[in-house]
C-alpha cells in the first residue's frame, strides 16, 4: 500500500530528470496535490490531462508515471477490478510501443497492487523485476520506492534484518526525496517497535521527527500510522485509539484497534475489530482480481523472457557484422527479402491458424483445469460434510440436529456432538475468513474437538486447550469463535464456555454469558466456564452469524430481533425447528448472494 504513495510525494522533485515545462509540471503537481488529498474526481480529471499531453511526446516517464498513479489510486480507493485492468493497459501500451521505461512501471505497478492486495511472494516478485528493468533501462530512476516496497512486505514477514537492508539501501539511493528518506526511518521505527527495543523505537522516531521538521509535511500516509506507534510504545492506549482515527487506510485502522483493545484488556472490543480486519482483508483479496493478476504476471514474464531473445540475437548479429560478414549479410538480406515477398502471403495465413490453434489449445487447457478444480472442490465439500455429523440419536431424554449450508463451495462453520454414557458434548463454530483457508482450519479444529471430548474434560477446559493449540506458528492470524457445552442428560445441568461465539438463545430468550476471547488468537487467555442448572422441558438454539447476518438484496440483515421472534414461537422439534429457521433465512435473503455460511443446532432436554 505505502510503496507507491511514496513516489507521490513532492512533484517537483519527482519529476525534475525530465524538466517539464511549466504547463505540464503544474498539471502533474495538481494530479499529485489530488492524489494526496484523495480528491477522486479532481485527481481522475488531472491525470486525464496529464496523459493526453504526454502519451505522444517526449516525455514518456511522465505519461508511464501518471497511468501508474491512475491504476493504484483506482485499485486502493475505487474499484479493484478496474485497478488490475488499468495496470494491465499500462503493459499492454508499453509492449504496443516497445517502451522499456513503460514495461518498468507496469511491473512496479503490478508489485504495488499485489503488495495492497496481501501477496507477498508475488509481490516481492514484481518489485524485483521492476528494479532489474530500472537498472536495465532507467539508470537515474530512484529505486526506493521499490525497496520500500520490499520494507513493508518483509514487515510483515518478520523478517526484521531483511526490513532494515531494504531500508538502508532505500537511504543510499541517490536524489532520494524527503519522503522517501522519511518513510525509511518510519520502517526502522516499526521494525524496533516490534521487537521489544522501546528506546530505539524513541530513537528512530526522534530521527524520523527531525526529518519531517526540515523538509515539512506530516510524512504522508504513514505518518499518523507512526503516531499510533509512539503512543502505543509509550503505553498510552487512549491516545493511541484516538489517533486510530485519523488513519485513512480501513485495514489499518482495523488491526490496530484491535491491537489496542487486546493490550488494554478488552477482549469483547479486540474480537470486534479483529473481525473487522478479516472482512477488509477478504475484500481485498477477491478471487476475480486474483485470477486478473496471474494472467497479467504470466503475460508480463513471457515478455520479459522475449525481451531477453531479442537482445541475445541482436548481440549474435553483432558479433557476426564486426567479423567481417557484413557483405555476405546484406546478400542474404536481399534474397530473403524476394523470397518473403513472394511467402508473405502463405505465412500470415499460417500466422493466424497458428494463434487460432493456441488460442484453441488455451481455451481447452483452461477448461480442463476449470473442471479439475471444480472436481476437487466438490470432493473436498463432500469429504467437509463427512466430517460433520449427518445422522442424529433418536432417544427419549434428548432430542438434537443440526445443520450447516456453506456459502461457497467449501465452508468454514463447524458443529459436532458427542455422547458419552449420559454426558452430551456438542459445539458450534465459525472460523474466520471463508472458502478453502477456513475449510482446513475447520477441519483442524473439528478434529482436536473430537480428541478432546474423548478426555470427558469441562467445556472451558476444552476452549483452553484448543486455544494453546492453534495459537502456535498461527502466522496467518486466523481464529474460530466457538459455544462449547456439556450436558449431563439425567440431572439436566448444563456447563458450556462461550468463546466470542453469538450468544444462543434459550427458549427463545438469548443467554447473557462471559465475554470470553475467541480460540486461536491470544495464548495467555484462561477461558471461563458457566453453568445452566436445569435443562429439562428447555429449547437451545445455537448459530453461527451467518444467520442473523444475513442481507436481502436491498442490505437489510435478517437480524436478531426477527430470530428471536421465531424461535419464540413452537417450532416442534429439533429437526423442524432447525429446517424452519433455515427457511425464513433463505426467504428473507431471496435473489441476493449468500454471503456466509448457515449453521445451526438444536437441543431439546425432555
Amino acid at each position: 500500500m505505502l510503496a507507491f504513495v511514496l513516489m507521490t510525494t513532492g512533484a517537483t522533485h519527482v519529476w525534475a530528470e525530465e524538466q517539464l515545462p511549466p504547463k505540464l509540471l503544474k498539471l502533474t503537481e495538481e494530479a499529485y496535490r489530488s492524489y494526496s488529498a484523495r480528491e477522486t474526481e479532481n485527481f481522475f480529471e488531472a491525470v486525464k490531462r496529464v496523459k493526453d499531453a504526454t502519451e505522444f511526446s517526449g516525455y514518456q516517464e511522465t505519461y508511464y508515471r501518471a497511468c501508474s498513479y491512475e491504476a493504484i489510486y483506482m485499485f486502493e480507493f475505487v474499484d479493484r477490478k478496474k485497478g488490475v485492468e488499468l495496470s494491465h493497459a499500462i503493459y499492454t501500451h508499453a509492449k504496443e510501443n516497445n517502451s522499456n521505461v513503460g514495461m518498468y512501471f507496469a511491473t512496479f505497478t503490478l508489485g504495488s497492487i499485489r503488495e495492497m492486495s496481501g501477496n507477498n511472494d508475488l509481490a516481492k516478485k514484481s518489485f524485483l523485476q521492476a528494479l532489474e528493468l530500472k537498472d536495465k533501462y532507467l539508470p537515474e530512476e530512484s529505486a526506493a520506492p521499490c525497496y520500500l516496497g520490499l520494507c513493508e512486505i518483509a514487515l510483515r514477514k518478520k523478517n526484521y534484518d531483511e526490513v532494515q537492508e531494504y531500508a538502508r539501501k532505500a537511504l543510499d539511493e541517490p536524489k532520494l526525496i524527503p519522503m522517501n528518506q522519511i518513510t525509511a526511518w518510519s520502517y526502522k521505527c516499526l521494525v524496533r517497535y516490534n521487537m521489544g527495543d522501546s528506546i530505539g523505537f524513541e530513537e528512530a522516531y526522534k530521527e524520523r521527527a527531525q526529518l519531517m521538521a526540515e523538509h515539512g509535511g506530516q510524512g504522508g500516509l504513514f505518518g499518523e500510522l507512526i503516531n499510533v506507534y509512539q503512543a502505543k510504545n509509550r503505553k498510552q492506549w487512549q491516545l493511541a485509539l484516538k489517533r486510530t482515527d485519523k488513519l485513512i487506510h480501513q485495514q489499518n485502522k482495523c488491526a490496530q484497534k484491535a491491537s489496542i483493545y487486546e493490550h488494554m484488556g478488552d477482549l469483547k472490543q479486540a474480537l470486534y475489530w479483529q473481525k473487522k480486519t478479516r472482512e477488509v482483508i477478504d475484500s481485498i483479496q477477491s478471487s476475480e482480481a486474483r485470477a486478473q493478476m496471474s494472467e497479467f504476471d504470466a503475460e508480463l514474464t513471457l515478455t520479459y523472457a522475449e525481451n531477453d531473445a531479442k537482445e541475445q540475437q541482436l548481440a549474435k548479429n553483432h558479433t557476426m557484422l564486426t567479423a567481417g560478414a557484413v557483405i555476405a549479410v546484406l546478400i542474404i538480406a536481399f534474397l530473403s527479402f524476394i523470397s518473403i515477398r513472394r511467402k508473405k502471403h502463405l505465412k500470415h495465413l499460417e500466422s493466424v491458424n497458428q494463434q487460432l490453434k493456441k488460442a484453441y489449445d488455451k481455451l481447452e487447457e483452461t477448461t480442463t483445469a476449470k473442471e479439475r478444480i471444480e472436481s476437487e472442490l466438490r470432493i473436498a465439500r463432500e469429504i467437509q460434510k463427512r466430517m460433520l455429523p449427518h445422522v442424529f440419536p433418536k432417544r427419549r431424554d434428548v432430542d438434537i440436529f443440526a445443520m450447516m449450508t456453506p456459502a461457497k463451495e467449501v465452508g468454514g462453520d463447524l458443529y459436532g456432538y458427542a455422547l458419552l454414557d449420559d454426558m452430551l458434548y456438542f459445539c458450534v463454530g465459525d472460523v474466520s475468513g471463508k472458502g478453502v483457508p477456513a475449510a482446513l482450519f475447520m477441519a483442524e479444529v473439528t478434529r482436536m474437538f473430537r480428541t478432546l471430548v474423548d478426555g470427558r474434560l469441562s467445556p472451558n477446559t476444552i476452549a483452553t486447550r484448543l486455544n494453546h493449540a492453534l495459537v502456535e506458528d498461527n502466522e496467518q492470524g486466523m481464529f474460530v469463535t466457538m459455544f462449547i457445552g456439556l450436558i449431563h442428560l439425567k440431572s439436566g445441568h448444563m456447563e458450556f464456555c462461550n468463546a466470542g461465539h453469538n450468544p444462543p438463545l434459550l427458549d427463545g430468550e438469548y443467554m447473557k454469558m462471559e465475554a470470553n476471547a475467541p480460540i486461536g488468537l491470544w495464548s495467555e487467555v484462561e477461558f471461563e466456564g458457566e453453568e445452566v442448572d436445569n435443562m429439562h422441558g428447555k429449547t437451545l438454539f445455537v448459530y453461527t452469524d451467518g444467520i442473523n447476518e444475513a442481507e436481502n438484496i436491498h442490505k437489510e440483515q435478517f437480524g436478531d430481533e426477527r430470530l428471536k421472534a421465531l424461535l419464540k414461537k413452537d417450532l416442534g422439534d429439533a429437526r423442524q425447528t432447525s429446517e424452519t429457521v433455515h427457511r425464513a433465512v433463505e426467504d428473507f435473503v431471496g435473489e441476493a448472494e449468500p454471503t456466509d455460511d448457515l449453521t445451526k443446532m438444536c437441543i431439546i432436554l425432555k
